[in-house]
């Protein structure tokens, strides 16, 4: 098995969700399944994986990034992970910076964490994309101080019209995973129509 076939089974395995009773997206929409990527960026095998396969992502975007960030907490531990194999691999993607929800109350007040200077180029990264809101907010806060998007990159693409949406302000979008390279996905939506119809 290939670390990228590793990677899907061990999401597949630890983070995919079918839900026999709807369950609350961060959209508010309802769905019967859902990633609960946490599983996986928590775990130190299946980060490792998370790093080299965002370091691939990132070597096919037009323009190496110097930065690379999201919004908390999607994209906390693969924005640190890449950030540390990249140096350790030689890259100039050592940087990351994090966008809060809000800002910080106290202390700096900052809305991003690790703000570097204006016109630095940054990959936005989330774990999971549905209609794209978190990253959109990301990136807004991002070109808001400055930084020039480069290209955007998830771990998961649900397939809702996201990651177009996302193309269409942004640019560039590239997903590790797509919901069509999980099959129990579209097996367990067969099922559950049977038994509708039934």
């Amino acid at each position: 098995m290939n670390t990228r076939a590793r990677l899907r089974h061990l999401i597949d395995q630890k983070c995919l969700q079918l839900q026999k009773q709807p369950i609350r997206l961060s959209t508010g929409a309802l769905s019967n399944f859902y990633f609960d990527c946490k599983a996986v960026t928590l775990d130190g095998e299946a980060l490792s994986l998370i790093a080299d396969a965002f370091l691939e992502e990132i070597g096919h975007l037009s323009e190496p990034p110097k930065a690379i960030g999201g919004l908390t907490m999607g994209a906390d531990f693969i924005t640190a992970v890449v950030a540390m194999k990249g140096h350790e691999r030689g890259l100039s993607t050592v940087c990351g910076s994090i966008v809060r929800k809000e800002a910080k109350k106290h202390g700096t007040m900052n809305r991003i964490e690790n703000e570097l200077p204006p016109g630095t180029p940054i990959v936005v990264v989330d774990d999971v994309i549905t209609t794209g809101s978190s990253t959109k907010q990301a990136c807004e806060q991002f070109l808001g101080s400055g930084y020039r998007i480069v290209g955007i990159i998830a771990l998961v693409d649900r397939e809702q019209g996201g990651k177009q949406s996302l193309e269409r302000q942004f640019g560039t979008v590239r997903a590790v995973f797509k919901k069509s390279d999980f099959p129990r996905i579209a097996e367990y939506e067969q099922e559950e129509s049977v038994r509708e119809t039934a």
